[in-house]
């Protein structure tokens, strides 16, 4: 090892690190969800699929998996655990059987519903500590890095 690979090594600092801070502060963000969010069952990420759902009405696994940003793999396993607790119906499309559209059930409406407005709090909760112009920008910086 060189005196400059020593150097190298010794300014990084973990804590300065934008995947370690997005990473401390996607934590942050899922213990509030939890915290707020009366259901042990219900994952933010799940419920970023049903709301999406909800919003949709009814979406193929593909069109859900690109507006949530979730990869096929990773959704399927979702959708099997939301339908499992009677949250969506997953049926085939008829124009072309490979496609599963997803809906939500009855008690995914009425799941969907209820929670919105406290998934809505989680998002002012986590960014509590920012000042409005912080708020702004912290959003504009994470949309920009999320392209």
């Amino acid at each position: 090892m060189t005196e400059t690979d020593d150097t190298t090594y010794t300014t990084y600092d973990l804590h300065e690190q934008i995947g370690h801070l997005l990473r401390r502060a996607y934590q942050r963000h899922t213990s509030l969800f939890q915290t707020v969010i009366p259901d042990d069952h219900l994952t933010s990420v799940q419920f970023a699929v049903l709301a999406t759902v909800f919003r949709e009405k009814e979406g193929s696994l593909i069109h859900i998996g690109r507006i949530t940003a979730i990869d096929h793999a990773t959704l399927r396993g979702i959708c099997s655990r939301l339908k499992q607790r009677g949250l969506i119906n997953i049926r085939g499309n008829p124009d072309d059987r490979r496609e599963r559209l997803l809906s939500l059930s009855e008690k995914g409406m009425e799941m969907v519903r209820t929670y919105l407005p406290q998934a809505a709090r989680v998002s002012e909760l986590t960014l509590e500590p920012l000042d409005a112009c912080e708020r702004i920008a912290a959003l504009h910086v994470l949309r920009k890095l999320a392209e």
